[in-house]
């Protein structure tokens, strides 16, 4: 990632705002946000946010902490474009937060177990992170953010108790509600809407991450889910995308192809599917549907093993 600098500090070496203005005119220089530059600008989002988190800490007092997206994005939980353009922090009270261009201050005490440092930044630990995100976020996205959450380690009991502190708090409720739903075995988004997807359409609960054995007790695969009795399993296709040399992408098709072939002689059915279909929830139900019908007619073989609930 690129060093973005203050104005200040850009002074000491002679470059004067006139000089800075006349650099970023002349694409030497990128303003991340007013009084904050970096030589170039991130491609990916996320970093760019990260820049903007560089270029705004210095400014934003002692007592002020990191928090929501912008710690999230420190923990390296799910994020979204529409929630990137601004710094989140927490401030202590008393007081009303505020919503600048670049900055939004909210006011709330935090115990001191719940403030971290993270990259030489003061933050939200990620249980409270994500337990202050999922009292922000829509109900699938908070899945998803507690989902991620506990797939790296965090403490479904801290997290309890961070939803159970924020009381009547507004989105606590979808909080309360996600966080049941939850299940750090899901290791994508699309993974986590998916399982969302499926209860708003009725389909039974699938199994997670499950490994599939042949009749010598050889793993054959492991895949995103399964119904075990049913005889099916699922794939959520938006998280690969094959590339590099065209040799290596053959390979890599060859392979998935040889996996899938290998499950469906062991007698499972194989269903995939994608971002555009998880859009469409009554064809998604039909299509998950004939999947459990035809394998209605399979004959299973070899054996399986859970990953552990987390």
């Amino acid at each position: 990632m690129t060093t973005v600098a203050r104005t200040k500090e850009l002074a000491r070496t002679g470059r004067i705002p006139q000089v800075l203005e006349r650099e970023v005119r002349a694409g030497q220089l990128v303003r991340v946000r007013h009084g904050a530059y970096a030589d170039a600008l991130e491609a990916d989002a996320v970093a760019q946010h990260r820049q903007l988190i560089a270029g705004t800490w210095p400014i934003v007092g002692a007592e002020t902490v990191l928090s929501h997206t912008s710690a999230g994005v420190l923990c390296g939980l799910p994020t979204w474009l529409d929630s990137l353009s601004r710094v989140t922090v927490l401030r202590p009270g008393p007081g009303h937060g505020s919503k600048r261009t670049s900055l939004h201050a909210r006011i709330a005490s935090l115990p001191a177990e719940d403030v971290v440092l993270v990259e030489g930044y003061r933050a939200t630990s990620i249980e409270r992170t994500a337990s202050d995100l999922a009292c922000i976020l829509r109900y699938d996205r908070a899945v998803a953010v507690l989902d991620a959450a506990l797939q790296a380690g965090a403490s479904r009991a801290a997290i309890t108790s961070a939803v159970a502190a924020s009381g009547r708090r507004h989105g606590v409720s979808t909080a309360r509600a996600a966080l049941a739903f939850a299940d750090g075995r899901s290791e994508s988004v699309g993974e986590s809407m998916s399982r969302v997807r499926m209860s708003d359409v009725g389909l039974p609960a699938p199994e997670l991450q499950v490994r599939i054995f042949d009749d010598y007790g050889s793993l054959v695969a492991r895949s995103d889910f399964g119904w075990l009795l049913r005889g099916v399993l699922g794939e959520f296709d938006g998280k690969v995308k094959y590339v590099g040399p065209s040799d290596v992408v053959a390979r890599a098709v060859m392979s998935e192809k040889s996996r899938e072939n290998a499950l469906r002689e062991l007698g499972w059915v194989v269903v995939r599917w994608g971002w555009a279909d998880l859009q469409n929830p009554a064809a998604f139900r039909r299509r998950m549907e004939a999947a459990f019908e035809q394998a209605s007619q399979a004959r299973i073989r070899g054996h399986y093993t859970l990953s552990p609930v987390i």
